[in-house]
């Protein structure tokens, strides 16, 4: 039997989807649906990538079989979006953020808080 050699290259960095094609996703299956989609693979090539059986990838697609969870991060990194992360966090009313984004609000918030404190320790001294 042969194998299929995996290509080597750069490894696509995950991103977020555009967020009027999350708004416009129904479910979740439409949010996994949009995350194969903007990655151009086909649905055939997704399902290899992940051992996923042909049938069954499109039982999965369309609504007929069950959950994708265990391979849904495997799918995001695959297709180098996470827009089902997006759907749920909309869902939820939560917007999810890049840990380096994160780690860079966390820290101006932080030298804001300090900036502030250095005004109100001068406004109290004067």
């Amino acid at each position: 039997m042969q194998r299929e050699m995996p290509m080597h290259g750069e490894v696509q960095k995950v991103k977020a989807a555009p967020s009027e094609l999350v708004n416009m996703c129904d479910d979740e299956l439409d949010a996994v649906r949009l995350c194969i989609q903007l990655s151009k693979f086909t649905h055939d090539y997704v399902g290899k990538q992940l051992s996923i059986d042909k049938g069954y990838m499109s039982r999965l697609l369309q609504g007929n079989a069950g959950a994708l969870m265990q391979k849904r991060v495997a799918l995001m990194r695959l297709c180098g979006t996470y827009a089902p992360v997006q759907f749920e966090c909309a869902e939820l009313g939560l917007v999810p953020v890049p840990r380096d984004e994160y780690e860079r609000l966390v820290s101006a918030a932080a030298e804001l808080d300090a900036v502030k404190k250095s005004r109100q320790s001068k406004d109290i001294a004067a």
